[in-house]
């Protein structure tokens, strides 16, 4: 179920006016910590997240004072970043999208779609010499890759579709090379970049320019509920963001140029039901494609 803002804020009061740290942050100079993975150069792909957090920190210093980014340097397992976060200490802030491992866990959960909707569709990152010529009726047709433990491989699995999952995120590009699968799906808020990035080391890497696998995979910033206060400043900065337009723009200046050139409304679509959400109207609407700032 969707909720505004104003409702988000509304719930996570109570939980801000009993927290002590909340109280004081301001009155005693307290250094808000956040905590989420960034392992520098590999992460570049979560370069929009990473300045849209930071900006949702900077729009409410007047309220909540400094802050530091820790980042963690390594990625867990959705299940190990679940457990982190519940904890507290290692990671306190992460995206994810509802029902899956990270937003099951002990956390607060702003539901705002900070993707806008862009995560669910998904674009084809493959090698040529070993990709199918023919028509692709179904993706019976076609062997994926994923990551291990990726939650996208519980949406493949309710859909009768069995990914070959590689341990790392790079190590999917040396399987693709090896042709041990056909396609690798990724995001459309990641596919272009990705591309560039790894073209360096592989020449052969193409993007499938005819097909498009979507599914509902709102993505949403998630708090550890052992930091209340975090969740109410993740929460009043991204209405404040909303409000002043920053957010779209952060939005465009990282997706729009990569998404138009992805042709999104002009590819053949395969649609999967999502085990993570209601099945009602899941498959059964028409797609609202992302609606890109007109060119000058």
């Amino acid at each position: 179920m969707k909720m505004s803002i104003a409702r988000v804020l509304f719930i996570l009061a109570p939980l801000y006016l009993l927290s002590e740290h909340a109280i004081a942050v301001n009155a005693t100079g307290t250094t808000m910590e956040v905590r989420y993975y960034d392992r520098g150069t590999q992460d570049a792909r979560h370069a929009y997240k990473f300045e849209l957090i930071r900006a949702i920190l900077e729009s409410t210093r007047a309220e909540f004072g400094d802050y530091t980014i820790l980042p963690f340097g390594e990625e867990p397992s959705a299940k190990r970043q679940s457990l982190l976060i519940s904890e507290g200490k290692i990671l306190n802030l992460l995206w994810a999208s509802p029902g899956t491992a990270i937003a099951k866990g002990d956390v607060i959960t702003i539901p705002v779609d900070i993707l806008r909707g862009l995560a669910g569709f998904r674009v084809c990152l493959i090698n040529p010499v070993n990709f199918p010529s023919g028509p692709i009726e179904s993706l019976q047709q076609l062997q994926l890759g994923q990551g291990l433990n990726w939650a996208d491989m519980e949406v493949y699995k309710y859909n009768g579709v069995l990914p070959k999952q590689g341990p790392t995120f790079e190590s999917l590009f040396e399987m693709l090379a090896a042709q041990r699968y056909h396609c690798l799906p990724l995001g459309a808020d990641e596919v272009m970049f990705t591309w560039r990035e790894k073209k360096v080391l592989y020449p052969f890497l193409t993007l499938e320019p005819n097909l498009l696998i979507y599914y509902d995979y709102p993505v949403y910033l998630h708090v550890s509920k052992r930091i209340p206060a975090l969740a109410e400043r993740v929460a009043l900065g991204l209405k404040k963001l909303q409000e002043n337009g920053e957010f779209l723009r952060l939005f465009n200046k990282h997706h729009a140029t990569d998404v138009a050139q992805l042709r999104l409304d002009q590819r053949k679509v395969f649609c999967l039901r999502s085990p993570y959400l209601p099945q009602k109207g899941q498959c059964e609407k028409t797609l609202n494609y992302p609606q890109l700032p007109a060119k000058r």
